[in-house]
């Protein structure tokens, strides 16, 4: 009744809405808002309760649809930011996948690569240390091997054999038969050689022209004249003939040395020297014979 306080709660009113008014709306919701306001704004210069009570029931609309279009602005945030969120774990799980496909393609090529790097090498090295025609070790690894022969049979205690072979009347036969049937001869006693001469610790070597080496380790006296027995007997069966030998056929002439402890005191090329000794002793007493 009192217009003082009339007037006081209309300056709270519109002080209150003004306040609010200049709050964030969307689109929808300003358009509402601008038309409540002017309902406010002339409802205030109105004596007209119905007027209040009209532009009250449409704040409080105005307010239950921000509230409505807060929620549904809320959860379609939420729902996109789930979406994002999603998007970027499987993004990230693409990601980790195709770099571990990349990296799974280099270490597989890297693997090949150098597995056929590895072979390569080890036929480079095979090619290396092989004779080209008959097969067996070359010349350039027997020397590294005789040349270690002493100190490893000294270390390990062991009684090791050298033994230098060369085929009787070569020349001869390669004069009767041909060079191309002297290669067949060649390639018929390096298999024989490596066929029986294959244990651990046993190397066959082919040493030059018709000249061939047999390096075996840890072996006594004993093991070395049978198995030189039998490897005349073996050459034997092959039955190669060679009209210019004594026996028509080919055989072999042996030299051995045997290495103990104290071989070492003798130089390589001192072993060598004894070994090839003992092939001439065998030359000139008769062929197809070995001596130690």
């Amino acid at each position: 009744n009192n217009p003082t306080d009339i007037s006081k709660y209309k300056q709270i009113i519109l002080k209150n809405w003004t306040y609010y008014n200049k709050q964030y709306k969307s689109k929808n919701e300003k358009q509402v808002s601008d038309k409540i306001n002017h309902q406010l704004l002339t409802s205030l210069q109105s004596k007209n309760i119905n007027r209040y009570k009209t532009t009250l029931k449409n704040i409080n609309f105005l307010l239950k649809y921000e509230q409505d279009s807060a929620y549904l602005q809320r959860r379609n945030f939420l729902l996109k930011y789930k979406q994002m969120e999603d998007y970027i774990f499987y993004s990230q799980i693409l990601i980790i996948i195709f770099v571990l496909m990349f990296m799974a393609i280099i270490i597989y090529n890297a693997i090949t690569h150098n597995k056929a790097l590895a072979l390569l090498n080890e036929k480079y090295k095979i090619e290396a240390n092989t004779d080209g025609l008959t097969t067996l070790y070359n010349r350039k690894y027997f020397d590294t091997v005789f040349k270690d022969l002493t100190s490893i049979s000294s270390s390990n205690n062991w009684n090791s054999v050298f033994v230098m072979i060369d085929i009787d009347f070569f020349k001869q036969y390669n004069d009767t038969y041909g060079h191309d049937a002297g290669d067949i001869a060649l390639k018929k006693v390096a298999t024989t050689l490596d066929t029986y001469f294959n244990k651990k610790y046993e190397y066959t070597f082919r040493l030059g022209g018709e000249e061939f080496g047999i390096i075996i380790f840890n072996a006594s006296i004993n093991y070395i004249k049978s198995s030189l027995d039998n490897l005349q007997n073996q050459i034997q069966r092959l039955q190669i003939e060679h009209k210019a030998s004594a026996t028509k056929y080919l055989t072999l002439s042996m030299g051995v040395i045997s290495i103990d402890k104290n071989s070492y005191k003798l130089s390589t090329k001192e072993l060598y020297k004894k070994a090839d000794e003992k092939l001439y002793f065998s030359k000139e007493n008769g062929r197809n014979k070995y001596t130690i």
